[in-house]
C-alpha cells in the first residue's frame, strides 16, 4: 500500500530538529547548479530574452527563448553535475531515514565518492528514455517515472550495478507509477509558492520534498522485497 501523507508525515518528524544540514546543502546544490546554468542565462541574454521579458512583451519573450538553443554537450554536462548533487545528498537522507542521529556536511562530501555511478547512472536513464520518447512522448514520461528509484539504490546498495539498479527500480515500481506521479505532483503548490518567495522557500521544501521521496522509496522496495518480486540477493552485485 502506497501511503503518500504517511511519507510526508514521517519526512516531517525526520527532519525535526536536523533542518540545519539539509538546509545548508539545498543551497550548496542552488549555488552549483547556478553556476552550471550560467551558459543558458547567457544564450537567453544574447537572444533578448531579459529585455523583453523587462519590457513586458511577452509574445517576444516567448519567440526568444523558442530561438534560444542550448548545446547538447552542455546539458549534458548540467545532467551529470545534478545527478552527482543528487546521490551526494541522497547519502544523507538515506541515513537520516535510517537513524535518528544527526548527519554532517561530510555525510554529503561522502556521497561524491559516487560520482561516477552517477554518471553511468543518468546517461544510461538519458539514453532509454530518450528512445522511449522517440517512439511517443508518454511512454517515454511513464519509463522516466519507472527509472525514478535508481539513484536511491545506487546510494544505498553500493554493489549493485547500474544497469542492474534501473532493472530493480522497474520492478519495485511495478503497479505505483500512478501513484509516485501523484505524490511529486502534490509539491507543485508548494513549488508555485516557491517561485512566489524568489526560491527562498525552496531551502527548506527541497528537504522535505526529499526526504518523503526517500520514504516512498523504502516503501516500495519493502513491498517489492515482502512480495518476492525482489530478493535480497538481488542486491548484491
Amino acid at each position: 500500500m502506497f501511503e503518500r501523507k504517511k511519507y510526508k508525515s514521517f519526512a516531517k518528524t525526520q527532519l525535526s530538529g536536523r533542518w540545519g544540514i539539509p538546509v545548508l546543502i539545498t543551497l550548496f546544490i542552488t549555488l552549483i547548479s547556478s553556476a552550471f546554468s550560467i551558459p543558458d542565462i547567457f544564450q537567453f541574454s544574447r537572444s533578448g530574452y531579459f529585455s523583453a521579458l523587462m519590457a513586458g512583451d511577452l509574445q517576444a519573450a516567448a519567440l526568444a527563448a523558442e530561438n534560444t538553443n542550448t548545446p547538447l554537450l552542455t546539458t549534458i554536462i548540467q545532467c551529470i553535475v545534478s545527478a552527482i548533487l543528487e546521490v551526494a545528498s541522497l547519502n544523507v537522507y538515506i541515513k537520516m531515514s535510517r537513524s535518528p542521529e544527526p548527519v554532517s556536511f561530510g555525510d554529503f562530501l561522502e556521497g561524491f565518492n559516487n560520482w561516477a555511478r552517477a554518471t553511468l547512472g543518468i546517461l544510461w536513464q538519458i539514453l532509454w528514455v530518450f528512445l522511449w520518447m522517440f517512439i511517443f512522448i508518454i511512454p517515454g514520461f511513464i519509463k522516466a517515472i519507472a527509472y525514478s528509484q535508481t539513484f536511491y539504490i545506487l546510494t544505498e546498495f553500493k554493489d549493485v550495478s547500474v544497469t542492474k539498479a534501473m532493472r530493480i527500480s522497474i520492478e519495485i515500481t511495478k503497479g505505483r507509477k500512478w501513484d509516485l506521479f501523484v505524490m511529486y505532483l502534490s509539491f507543485l503548490g508548494w513549488g508555485i509558492l516557491s517561485i512566489c518567495t524568489c526560491g527562498i522557500l525552496e531551502l527548506w521544501l527541497a528537504p522535505y520534498r526529499n526526504m518523503t521521496y526517500v520514504n516512498a522509496y523504502h516503501a516500495l522496495m519493502k513491498e517489492a522485497l515482502e512480495s518476492g518480486r525482489i530478493r535480497p540477493e538481488n542486491l548484491t552485485e
